[in-house]
């Protein structure tokens, strides 16, 4: 199956231009493009054939990510930073970061590996991510959480924080009251420096 793989470059977000992604053969697979002046610009998805045929645009806060490719739509949550995400709507549970890769996207419902990303040389485009996917049809979708998560590292954005299962009433209540306004990286470090 030649289609179920892409290739996009390990640099390609670092860099803040447009890129492309390639299928294994080497033929494009699509072209993105975007401003990349910060985490709150949207980005397009081009096809082969030049039309646009998604984005991926982040809420106000730059918060979560709404992944729409034709006509549906996603939404990429980051849950903590470097460490773990969620993608409503494909129901995949994500651990890991870009920045070690291997990682798989899991199927909650049924526990699979949906998706697997490693990092592979490709065909003189020197590191590139290879995104593989089960199932043809999710292909597109992993392509565009890959290049999410990408964002959301190479900006060091917001993240919804992890909750603790064993909090008091008090951090319950707090929790709520501030919720939907997000963490900083420098606050989850400092959380991590405190916990024993």
């Amino acid at each position: 199956m030649k289609n179920n793989k892409a290739y996009m470059p390990v640099d390609a977000l670092a860099r803040h231009n447009d890129f492309d992604v390639w299928y294994a053969d080497g033929d494009l697979f699509l072209r993105i493009k975007g401003a990349w002046q910060s985490e709150h610009d949207s980005v397009s998805v081009f096809g082969r054939m030049g039309g646009e045929m998604g984005a991926i645009k982040p809420d106000a806060k730059a918060l979560t990510y709404y992944l729409k490719l034709e006509r549906w739509e996603y939404v990429f949550h980051t849950r903590r930073i470097f460490q773990d995400y969620y993608v409503n709507g494909m129901r995949w549970q994500i651990g890991g970061t870009l920045s070690e890769p291997p990682l798989f996207f899991i199927n909650e419902d049924n526990q699979e590996k949906d998706v697997h990303v490693r990092v592979v040389p490709f065909k003189g485009h020197g590191d590139c991510f290879e995104i593989r996917a089960k199932d043809v049809a999710k292909l597109r979708i992993a392509v565009a959480t890959v290049i999410a998560m990408g964002i959301k590292e190479e900006y060091r954005g917001l993240s919804e924080g992890v909750e603790d299962p064993r909090a008091s009433k008090l951090a319950k209540a707090k929790r709520w009251l501030t919720a939907g306004k997000g963490k900083t990286y420098e606050q989850l470090l400092a959380e991590d420096a405190v916990r024993p």
